[in-house]
């Protein structure tokens, strides 16, 4: 009985081998590098996946500050920790904070990006050498009701002076060398170690589709070839198989 059972598991295997190596070899695009084409190509196929992700965490991970994006109250709010007294205030539609800089003097900062959006976000500040730095005052984005809606300090129980690596203008707090991985699709750090400057780089600022998925060249690429429209045509014409039948390698 064991032989028998033996056999048929070579013979599935030997079958299931067999259909792979017909499908790649079918693929002309198998050997082609996979790149990443960007979240507004992958919509124009799968527009409704695409607005679902819409207004979710990933989607909101990172974002140009502006009006519509940014969370936290810049009406001349004040924040006092350890001493020093932070500003959030407006200028047009920049969005600006006055803090304890690298040299532990008051300066004036313009907020660039904002970083997460529930149940706090970040504020991220340009820096020279290609640096963004994560301010260390966050906003509580909770409603008011839950405890929210408020400035607090990431660590509110730690004097941290300009020089410490966890001040928001240290390497701790840099944004290309800690968080920047997680929060956008396809970065590149770009760091230089002779000039310690960076070139940070990515596809989509935000997680998008690619973050999970990898790189989308080549579906692209199969998408829009005449096998795959032939395909498309079938199953537009007939009843749609299940979603395990429609699963692929």
């Amino acid at each position: 009985m064991a032989s028998v059972v033996q056999r048929l598991a070579v013979a599935c295997f030997a079958l299931l081998l067999a259909v792979s190596l017909d499908a790649v070899s079918s693929d002309p695009h198998a050997d082609e590098p996979a790149l990443y084409v960007s979240g507004q190509v992958c919509s124009g196929c799968h527009a409704a996946q695409a607005e679902q992700w819409k207004g979710s965490h990933h989607a909101l991970a990172m974002q140009r500050a502006t009006e519509a994006t940014v969370l936290g109250d810049f009406a001349n709010a004040r924040f006092e920790h350890f001493g020093v007294v932070t500003t959030f205030s407006r200028s047009g539609d920049k969005f600006l904070v006055r803090s304890d800089g690298s040299d532990g003097a008051l300066h004036d900062y313009e907020i660039a990006y904002t970083f997460g959006v529930y149940p706090l976000q970040q504020y991220l500040i340009a820096f020279p050498g290609g640096r963004y730095q994560a301010l260390g005052i966050a906003w509580d984005s909770r409603p008011k009701e839950q405890g929210g809606q408020h400035w607090f300090h990431l660590y509110p129980d730690r004097k941290l002076p300009a020089g410490d690596r966890l001040h928001w203008t240290g390497r701790d707090q840099t944004w290309n060398y800690q968080c920047a991985y997680c929060h956008s699709t396809n970065l590149q750090k770009n760091y230089n170690l002779s000039a310690d400057t960076y070139a940070t780089t990515w596809t989509d600022v935000d997680v998008s589709c690619e973050a999970c998925h990898g790189p989308g060249s080549r579906h692209v690429a199969w998408a829009n070839s005449p096998e795959a429209k032939a395909h498309a045509a079938e199953l537009n014409g007939a009843e749609r198989p299940s979603a395990a039948l429609r699963i692929s390698f």
